[in-house]
């Protein structure tokens, strides 16, 4: 042993001889998941070093794996192949000798079913703004990076009259004269019966490549004109499912079409397309068709259904553009609402990861900035905004002060990194509207929790 070896070894032996204690160089051993039975197959190992001069670090994952690691190192992931339970220790090695053994708690792995999917949604200028404004491709991404899944998102833009047509690869490639058929440029109900009912090169195309297909109503089917025309729609959907259920094997998320300005449309109108996506995700239309899905765009966006309110099921305000002819949600819309649609898709196809228990230690630990509501005193509408430093898990409530929930703004939500507002507008998650007093909101952001007081008057 070298004299620089010697003289690490002496030091460290003293050092610890002296204050009764004998431990080696390796300390304060974590892992994640904490728990011992986690439905997940990676292990994340940290330690600290109390010497800063060592060889190497060897970790032993217990399953006849080992890795060689710089002295300095102070973590290392691995992904275990089966099933087991297995003892871990770590080896500080200087000038070839070791030097104390650290050992972690036994680790038992118990895998999951990791989905490799590919997946197709159908969609115009709304579901491109969605896709694009907020960041949708990188949420899957960053949950395919630390879950292990290899989810694989094409999406489907017009099939010919714009400059936006054509296929989307996973990788964001465009290509614009690559279409499944000149049916995508009809996505309202009767476009979509002819797409799955009487277009079978279409869907051929799109049941060849795709595992799961996500189908969007653009916009016009957001004001329904008459109650024929809803029955129709209805008639188109029936015949669509009916088509569906040959395919056990593939799965289909429905989205309703966004709501319209009140420029653009009636109150009984909108009231038609409430009334079609609310029967959309009802038992009626749902129960026993267990590879249809549904992600309500329509209410994401709409004022709630309140006979009060002349601007009922109609786009509201503050997601509306400047321009009282364009009825594209706006980006801040697009921003809040994009991460609930990827949220949702995630959870439908990688149900073990969001729901294990033991997935929550595995996001990433949060800094998030919550800011006074403005305007604070109010009447009745005010915005929250706050702030993360990276993509978490959302949720953000509001509180009387005898502590009783009143409203859920966001709900489990995972959002990107960067800024994020919601109007809260003084009702209760029924549309009640709520008396005056003092309420708190209170957000949920990975680990972290924030909460801030607000004063509606009436």
């Amino acid at each position: 042993m070298s004299n620089r070896g010697l003289g690490t070894l002496l030091c460290v032996f003293l050092s610890f001889f002296a204050s009764g204690i004998f431990a080696g160089p390796v300390t304060e051993l974590e892992r994640i998941p904490l728990d011992d039975i986690y439905a997940f197959d990676r292990i994340d190992l940290e330690w600290s070093l109390n010497i800063s001069d060592l060889d190497s670090v060897v970790v032993d994952f217990g399953d006849g794996s080992k890795v060689a690691l710089e002295g300095d190192a102070d973590e290392v992931r691995y992904f275990y192949s089966h099933e087991g339970i297995y003892d871990v220790s770590i080896t500080a090695w200087i000038d070839g000798h070791n030097y104390i053994e650290h050992r972690a708690d036994q680790i038992r792995v118990q895998r999951r079913v990791v989905p490799g999917l590919n997946v197709m949604f159908l969609h115009h200028s709304t579901g491109r703004l969605l896709i694009k404004d907020s960041g949708f491709r990188s949420l899957i991404d960053w949950h395919n990076e630390i879950s292990g899944t290899d989810i694989r998102f094409w999406d489907h833009d017009y099939a010919f009259g714009n400059d936006h047509t054509g296929v989307i690869l996973p990788d964001s490639t465009v290509y614009l004269d690559w279409i499944y058929g000149y049916e995508a440029n009809n996505i309202q109900p009767v476009g979509y019966y002819e797409i799955f009912c009487e277009a079978p090169a279409f869907r051929d195309s799109l049941f060849s490549r795709h595992d799961v297909i996500v189908f969007k109503n653009d916009h016009r089917t957001g004001d329904i004109e008459t109650d024929e025309e809803l029955q129709e729609h209805k008639n188109n959907y029936l015949e669509i499912r009916n088509v569906l259920d040959q395919f056990p094997d593939k799965l289909f998320i429905m989205v309703s079409g966004s709501s319209r300005r009140p420029e653009k449309t009636t109150n009984a109108m909108a009231d038609r397309a409430r009334e079609f996506y609310d029967w959309m995700q009802s038992p009626q239309f749902m129960n026993g068709h267990s590879n249809i899905a549904f992600f309500d765009l329509f209410d994401a966006l709409s004022n709630p259904d309140d006979s009060s309110d002349p601007e009922r099921n109609m786009l509201r305000a503050e997601y509306r553009r400047d321009a009282t002819w364009d009825d594209h949600p706006s980006e801040e819309a697009n921003r809040f609402i994009g991460p609930q649609a990827a949220e949702y898709l995630l959870r439908t196809l990688d149900p073990d990861f969001f729901f294990a228990t033991s997935a929550a230690p595995l996001l990433p630990a949060t800094r998030a900035n919550l800011y006074d509501a403005v305007p604070n005193p109010f009447n009745p509408v005010t915005k929250i905004a706050w702030e993360l430093d990276q993509p978490s898990l959302v949720t953000l409530r509001i509180f009387d002060v005898s502590g009783r929930l009143i409203r859920t703004l966001v709900e489990s939500q995972v959002q990107i990194d960067g800024l994020h507002e919601v109007v809260w507008r003084g009702n209760s998650d029924s549309g009640r509207p709520q008396p005056s007093g003092v309420y708190f909101y209170r957000l949920d952001a990975g680990s972290q929790t924030a909460t801030k007081r607000m004063t509606l008057v009436r």
